[in-house]
C-alpha cells in the first residue's frame, strides 16, 4: 500500500501548476547565472561557470529560495484532504497511518526534488550555449552534478520538508506553515550575522542547514585552479553538517508522525444529547422584509462593513502578530551593526537607523478567503459592488505593511535608547522612512491584488509575485534599470544628518505619483476582472470588461491613464 500511496501522490503533484512554475523559475535563475555576466548567484571571478565551486554555491544559495516552494508541496500533503472533505473517506479505508504519511511525504519530496534538480540542469544547459565564452567553460563531469544534488540538495530538501511537514501536521494551517517558513528564513539570516566572527566558524558551519558555511570553511584557502577542478571531499565539517541535519530531518519527521492523528476525531455531541428527542420549538413570527436600497449611502455602508471584516481577518490573526515579531527581530538584526564598525563606536543617529532599516502573503489569503471557506457563492450573491470587495483588501494589505514599518521604527527607537542616545526624531522617521514605505506598500498591495484577481489559484499568485521580485533585481543587474518601466521604481534619496533629504525627495515624489496613477489603473482592471459566483475562467471575464468599463470605472481609468502618461512624459 505504501508504494501505491506514494505513486498516487507523485501523479497528483506532477499535475500541479506550481511544479511547472517552480521548475521554470529555478531553471531560469541558474541558466541566467551561467550565461549572463551581470547575474551572479555564486562566486564567479576567475572561476568557470560550470566549475564544482560555482555549481555548489549556486545550488546551495537557490536551495534557500526554494523554501516556500518545498513548503507548498509538503504542507499540502497534510492539509489537502481536510480542506477537500476527502479525509473521512480515507479514514474509513484499511490504509495504515504509516503507509499514508510516508507515502504522501515521499511523493511530495520526489516532486520537490525535481524542482531542485532544475538548478544544475540550468547550469549544464547554460554551459552549452554558443554565446558563452569557451574560456569560461570547464569540462563536463557528471559526478560534480550528482554531488551537488545528493550531498547538498537532498539533505536540505529532507530537513526543510520534514520540518514544515511537522508544522503543517501540528497546525493544520497553510498560513501558519508559511509564517513558520518566513520565521525560519529570518532566523537563518540573523544567525549568519550573529556568527560571522571567525571565532564562531565551526559553530556557524554546523548550524547551517544549507551547508553553505561548511563549504566555505572547507574551501576558503583554495586557489582558482582548485575551485575549477576539485569538489570538496565529503569529510570534516561538510560530513558532520550533512549528518547532523539528516538526523534533524529524521527527528522532525518522527515528531510529525507522532502528532498526526489518522483516526477521525470524536464527536463533540454527547450520547445523551444525541438520544434526546428533538423539541418542537414554535415557528418564529413572520415579518416583512426590508425594502432593498441600492443608493450611494448603502454602497458606502457595504464598503465600511467589508473593510471592517477584512481588517478583523488580518489584525486578529495570530499570524499577523508572529510576522510583526519577526519583522522586529529582522529590524534589530539590520541596525545592530550601526553602532560598531571595525572597532569604532558610532552614535545610533536617526539617519543611520533609517538607512539600515531600508535594507505577499496576505493578498492571496484575502482575495481567496471566501472561496477557501466555500462562502463565495453566498457572498458574491450580495448586492455589494465589486469595488466594495476590492478596496478593503488593498487597505488591509497596506496596513499590514504599515504596521511592519511602525514596528521597525519602534525597534530602532528602543535600540537608540538602550545605547544612550535620546535625540529621538519622530518626524524624521515618519518622513524619511514611514511615508515612502506606505506609498510602496500601496503600490505593492495594488499589484498583488491585481495578480490574485487574474490567476486561478492563490499559490500561483504567490509564485507570480516571487517572479516579479526576482525579475526586478535581475533587470537592474543586466542594465534595465530605468524607473519609468520598473514597477514602483524611484530614485534613491540620500540622507544627511545636516539637511535630511535635501531636494532629492522631489524627484522621488514625481515617480511615486507616476506609479500611483498606474496602480490606480491596476485597481480598475482588477475591479473589471473581479470573480463573482462560480465563474473563475479568465476568458469570460475579459469578454465582459468592455461592458463593465462604462460609467465611473471608465472615467477613473481614463483619468489615471492621462495622469500616468502626463507625469511620465514630464519626468522623462
Amino acid at each position: 500500500m505504501l508504494r501505491q500511496v506514494a505513486a498516487f501522490e507523485l501523479r497528483y503533484q506532477l499535475r500541479s501548476p506550481l511544479l511547472f512554475v517552480g521548475f521554470a523559475l529555478f531553471f531560469l535563475f541558474s541558466f541566467g547565472s551561467a550565461t549572463i555576466e551581470q547575474i551572479q548567484i555564486g562566486g564567479r571571478g576567475n572561476i568557470n561557470i560550470n566549475s564544482p565551486m560555482t555549481l555548489l554555491q549556486t545550488t546551495a544559495i537557490l536551495n534557500v529560495f526554494a523554501i516556500f516552494v518545498i513548503t507548498a508541496f509538503v504542507a499540502n500533503v497534510v492539509i489537502r484532504d481536510d480542506e477537500t472533505g476527502f479525509a473521512p473517506i480515507l479514514r474509513a479505508t484499511r490504509i495504515s497511518k504509516f503507509d499514508y504519511l510516508v507515502g504522501r511525504f515521499a511523493g511530495a519530496i520526489a516532486v520537490a526534488f525535481i524542482i531542485l534538480a532544475s538548478v544544475p540542469l540550468g547550469i549544464l544547459a547554460g554551459s552549452w550555449m554558443p554565446w558563452v565564452d569557451s574560456e569560461k567553460v570547464g569540462p563536463f563531469v557528471a559526478g560534480h552534478y550528482l554531488y551537488a544534488l545528493f550531498v547538498y540538495s537532498l539533505p536540505t530538501l529532507l530537513v526543510i520538508g520534514a520540518g514544515f511537514f511537522a508544522l503543517a501536521t501540528a497546525t493544520r494551517s497553510m498560513m501558519w506553515t508559511y509564517v513558520g517558513a518566513v520565521g525560519f528564513l529570518v532566523l537563518f539570516l540573523t544567525s549568519r550575522l550573529l556568527l560571522r566572527d571567525p571565532a564562531y566558524d565551526t559553530l556557524s558551519a554546523l548550524v547551517d542547514p544549507f551547508g553553505i558555511g561548511a563549504m566555505r570553511q572547507a574551501t576558503k584557502y583554495w586557489t582558482a585552479a582548485e575551485q575549477n577542478l576539485q569538489i570538496p571531499a565529503l569529510a570534516g565539517l561538510i560530513l558532520y553538517n550533512r549528518l547532523l541535519w539528516l538526523g534533524v530531518a529524521a527527528g522532525l519527521f518522527a515528531l510529525a508522525y507522532a502528532l498526526f492523528r489518522f483516526e477521525a476525531k470524536g464527536s463533540l455531541v454527547s450520547s445523551a444529547a444525541r438520544d434526546k428527542p428533538a423539541r418542537d420549538d414554535p415557528a418564529p413570527a413572520m415579518r416583512a422584509l426590508a425594502a432593498p436600497d441600492a443608493g450611494r449611502a448603502t454602497r458606502w455602508q457595504q464598503l465600511l462593513a467589508l473593510t471592517r471584516f477584512d481588517m478583523r481577518f488580518v489584525f486578529k490573526s495570530p499570524a499577523f502578530f508572529v510576522l510583526l515579531t519577526i519583522g522586529m527581530f529582522n529590524a534589530f538584526g539590520a541596525i545592530n551593526g550601526v553602532v560598531q564598525f571595525r572597532d569604532t563606536t558610532y552614535f545610533p543617529v536617526t539617519r543611520a537607523m533609517v538607512v539600515a532599516l531600508e535594507g505577499i502573503y496576505y493578498a492571496g489569503e484575502l482575495v481567496w478567503n471566501d472561496r477557501d471557506r466555500r462562502m463565495h457563492e453566498i457572498v458574491d450573491a450580495t448586492a455589494a459592488p465589486d469595488w466594495a470587495f476590492l478596496t478593503p483588501k488593498v487597505l488591509a494589505i497596506a496596513l499590514v505593511l504599515l504596521a511592519s514599518y511602525l514596528a521597525a521604527v519602534a525597534t530602532a527607537v528602543i535600540f537608540q535608547m538602550l545605547h544612550g542616545y535620546f535625540r529621538i526624531e519622530p518626524a524624521a522617521y515618519l518622513l524619511w522612512f514611514v511615508l515612502p514605505g506606505v506609498i510602496s506598500a500601496l503600490l505593492l498591495a495594488a499589484l498583488s491584488v491585481f495578480v490574485q484577481s487574474l490567476v486561478p489559484h492563490k499559490f500561483m499568485g504567490w509564485a507570480v509575485m516571487l517572479v516579479y521580485v526576482v525579475a526586478t533585481v535581475t533587470l537592474n543587474n543586466i542594465g534595465f534599470e530605468h524607473n519609468l518601466y520598473n514597477y514602483a521604481g524611484e530614485p534613491g534619496v540620500p540622507l544627511s544628518d545636516m539637511n535630511g533629504m535635501g531636494r532629492f525627495w522631489i524627484a522621488r515624489a514625481w515617480f511615486q505619483a507616476y506609479w500611483l496613477a498606474f496602480a490606480l489603473m491596476l485597481m480598475v482592471a482588477a475591479h473589471l476582472l473581479w470573480r463573482r459566483g462560480v465563474e473563475t475562467r479568465l476568458g469570460p471575464r475579459f469578454a465582459r470588461m468592455r461592458l463593465r468599463l462604462r460609467g465611473a470605472p471608465g472615467v477613473v481609468m481614463g483619468a489615471a491613464a492621462v495622469a500616468w502618461v502626463g507625469i511620465g512624459a514630464f519626468s522623462y
